[in-house]
């Protein structure tokens, strides 16, 4: 929300606004009183901290009974970074139940009418209903309390989502990743209209991927990664050939090129490539050269 109380044209801007997450996780970094390098932005812009699973994992630690199999996910979310990175097993199960939690307390906390008109809750207010839980939630359970509720609510989406994830990845939980479900694949815009042999040269992926929508690195609410930034600069105005960018899938439109693709993989995992200025270290890193001339 960029515009002030006062702003003469407010019914000419939009009302809904991102989940504050990035924002806080931003100002946390940022507001730390040091100076910050390159390496430092480099971090921030690929950052996978998640601020909601902070305030969410610790609900769920006194919580029981629970099954085998949700106690020992539990277990492992009690150790984690809360960093959403594709090789990490906790994260796998705490975005599976960041996921229900959004569909569920919506239906507990709202009237049919309110979800038909708006859709849902945004997260923030999801956990605050969780962390000061009203007295809907006592009618989750016989003769309960709002605080019993919402931990049988926090109860049954654990035990659903391992439940899931076990269909999904499979039945040893030492072995889940994030990015066996979170990945990322680009269909080319013509893919419905080729062959599979050209559809396999225009598509490019698939690959894991960390992150979600609450993440400075965003990587959308899906499995599949569809919004977020392909491309990155980060400048160093006091040595410019010491830039850095990335982007994805490659320099080239042109599927036949060896640079059609050739960045996707180093961008999936959040690598930096340098950006050159000058024209020495340009013409040095060079591998081809492209003239066009125009026709008489």
């Amino acid at each position: 929300n960029l515009v002030p109380k006062d702003y003469a044209y407010r019914d000419a801007v939009g009302w809904e606004w991102s989940d504050p997450s990035r924002f806080n996780r931003l100002e946390e970094v940022l507001s730390s009183g040091r100076a910050h390098t390159m390496s430092d932005m480099m971090a921030l812009q690929t950052d996978h901290v998640s601020l909601p699973a902070r305030t969410i994992v610790p609900l769920l630690k006194h919580l029981g009974p629970l099954s085998e199999a949700a106690a020992y996910a539990l277990e492992m979310l009690t150790d984690w970074d809360h960093r959403l990175t594709p090789d990490s097993g906790p994260a796998a199960i705490y975005v599976a139940i960041e996921r229900r939690l959004q569909r569920s307390v919506p239906h507990v906390v709202m009237s049919d009418k309110a979800r038909e008109a708006l859709g849902g809750l945004p997260l923030s207010m999801i956990i605050d209903h969780l962390v000061r839980p009203g007295p809907e939630f006592g009618a989750l359970c016989d003769r309960c309390t709002p605080l019993d509720g919402r931990d049988k609510m926090l109860v049954d989406e654990l035990e659903a989502s391992v439940e899931g994830l076990v269909d999904l990845i499979g039945p040893d939980l030492d072995e889940w990743q994030y990015g066996q479900y979170k990945h990322v694949s680009i269909p080319h815009p013509m893919t419905a209209a080729v062959d599979l042999e050209t559809r396999a040269k225009l598509d490019v992926g698939t690959l894991p991927r960390g992150g979600n929508s609450f993440t400075v690195n965003n990587s959308g609410s899906g499995d599949n990664q569809r919004s977020g930034a392909s491309f990155r600069m980060i400048v160093d105005t006091s040595d410019w050939d010491a830039s850095v960018g990335m982007n994805a899938p490659g320099q080239s439109g042109d599927p036949d090129s060896p640079h059609y693709r050739d960045l996707f993989q180093r961008w999936a995992q959040d690598q930096f490539f340098p950006v050159y200025f000058s024209r020495d270290k340009v013409e040095a890193a060079a591998t081809g050269r492209v003239m066009l001339v125009p026709k008489d």
